[in-house]
């Protein structure tokens, strides 16, 4: 395969088919430059007409400055009884100003007779009129063949016939389109390769969609067939099983076919832009995805870790960094001790002399219900209390939270608590709606004074889950905490039969290990004081 492939984003309009997602028009425009600085090829922002926040991203289409993507409008062909001249969403591709118009006309007779209701001779007589004038406004016009795939297979005579149409009206590209997401990798080899052999100049897209799992595969089975235009979404989102995943298709084809593509992508910037746009679209990435997942170079078991302590290459396919993802070891009860020095050793620890001790207690406590693979900063604290130097910021005393009275609908709960800082005692209470939040406002209170950087401790994220089910409201509780300060974030774990424990125990980790690892220095106070708020 020689082809320059070139690449097209249909996220904007595909993507946001998916259910759940709803981009504002702000959304829209932040994707747009985020796939602009990725430098794809081609953007399909909408369809004119369709709807107000398609109509007025294209009315700003000039503001938004990009400086490497075409954006493209999408519509359709002409309707059956129309005079293209006068249809109006035709005029109104037209009026979008864009210099890239893609049309989608049907390639399936089932589809032209029985949805579309019309003769398949007035269809090719829709495709040929509709690119003809369009391209009468020195458009670059694409087709999106749609149902391709299921037209080859029902009537491949047809599928040449509005080929040919398209052709002779002057289309600069033609993608063959998996609509129903049915086809097999070997389906579309074969159709690209008989495509080609009866148009060998055209330039041929691929559009599929993930119904049975394999819109990836057959992407590539179509460019290594010879299509040269890609058509994805970011994160394969999409309607129904999503849309081809354009994440991994660029990845593959450039670290395992090393292909060619028209622009020249970093694909350093690959994860970053995979998070960006889950972030916009407010559905989390999954953690499992290729390349750019939170786990897709993360290491749970302690033969893979302590194999790529030697060699990176043997559990793991390429760097993460060249996708701009990370490495991650992750401690648990499946951890050998490879796992836990790596570990330490990122975080500026030597355990060589403590690390069956660690390890042993690592399982003890994953025993216990402390799960650490996603609490490193609980991790960090283990080492820390195991180091001869180590010394605790505080100690807390006492504890003490009052929830509201529910039958007086009181709604603050109350939270008191005594802590010991650098051998002085503070006592402060604190109320909230909540009885978590009350607690984590009177431990700040008793370290403020000596601490007064404390303040830029911030409780991010806070999810319980049960470690026992079974005993149901008696079951022991699992308590994950996340917290940033100065634009660093760390996790820390508590667990307890009693919730309000389990969320003392990962404050006090949070708060501890904040106070180390930024290396408070505390100011003089000779005497406790009370607080309250």
């Amino acid at each position: 395969m020689t082809n320059t492939i070139r690449v097209y984003d249909t996220t904007l309009r595909d993507g946001s088919q998916t259910n759940g997602i709803s981009f504002s028009l702000a959304d829209k425009i932040a994707i747009c430059k985020l796939l602009d600085d990725f430098q794809v090829d081609y953007i399909e922002a909408g369809w004119p007409g369709s709807n107000p926040k398609d109509m007025a991203l294209f009315e700003q289409a000039n503001e938004i400055g990009l400086s490497h993507s075409k954006l493209v409008a999408f519509g359709s062909t002409k309707r059956p009884n129309n005079k293209v001249e006068e249809d109006p969403q035709i005029r109104q591709l037209i009026e979008a100003n864009t210099s890239t118009i893609t049309i989608v006309a049907k390639f399936w007779d089932f589809h032209v007779t029985d949805i579309l209701r019309t003769s398949l001779e007035q269809n090719l007589v829709m495709i040929k009129e509709s690119i003809s004038h369009l391209k009468s406004y020195n458009k670059e016009v694409f087709v999106d063949a749609e149902h391709f795939f299921d037209g080859f297979l029902s009537n491949p005579r047809y599928s040449y016939q509005c080929i040919l149409a398209a052709v002779e009206a002057g289309a600069d590209n033609i993608t063959l389109c998996d609509t129903n997401g049915g086809s097999t990798p070997a389906q579309i080899q074969n159709a690209v390769e008989q495509i080609k052999i009866q148009f060998p100049d055209l330039s041929l897209g691929i559009h599929c969609h993930n119904d049975c799992d394999l819109a990836v595969a057959n992407s590539l089975s179509a460019i290594e067939s010879g299509v040269d235009l890609l058509q994805g979404t970011v994160n394969g989102y999409g309607e129904r099983c999503g849309n081809a995943n354009l994440i991994p298709l660029i990845a593959n084809l450039t670290f395992k076919n090393n292909t060619q593509f028209k622009q020249d992508f970093d694909l350093k910037k690959l994860s970053k832009l995979a998070h960006a746009i889950a972030n916009i679209a407010n559905i989390p990435l999954n953690a499992n995805a290729p390349y750019v997942g939170e786990n897709a170079f993360t290491h749970k078991g302690g033969l893979h870790v302590s194999a790529i302590a030697k060699y990176s290459k043997s559990y793991e396919h390429i760097d993460p960094l060249l996708v701009g993802n990370d490495r991650t070891i992750t401690i648990s009860e499946l951890s050998g001790r490879s796992n836990l020095k790596l570990q330490a050793k990122e975080l500026g620890f030597n355990i060589n002399d403590i690390s069956y001790e660690l390890l042993e207690q690592v399982k003890e406590q994953e025993q216990q219900g402390l799960v650490l693979e996603n609490a490193g900063g609980t991790f960090e604290m283990l080492i820390r209390k195991k180091q001869s130097d180590y010394k605790s910021p505080f100690d807390l005393k006492k504890i003490q939270v009052q929830t509201g009275n529910f039958i007086e609908n009181t709604e603050f709960c109350t939270a008191i608590v005594k802590n010991e800082v650098n051998h002085i005692s503070y006592l402060a209470a604190c109320e909230s709606k909540g009885p978590v939040d009350a607690l984590d406002k009177a431990i700040k209170k008793t370290l403020v004074a000596q601490y007064p950087q404390i303040n830029e401790f911030e409780l991010v994220d806070y999810k319980v889950s049960i470690v026992d089910p079974i005993n149901a409201t008696a079951a022991k509780t699992r308590v994950w905490i996340q917290a940033s300060a100065f634009g660093k974030t760390w996790s820390t774990i508590g667990c307890s039969d009693n919730i309000l424990k389990a969320s003392a125990e990962a404050l006090a980790d949070s708060y501890q290990l904040f106070i180390l690892k930024f290396n408070l220095k505390r100011e003089e106070s000779s005497h406790g004081k009370n607080f309250s708020a």
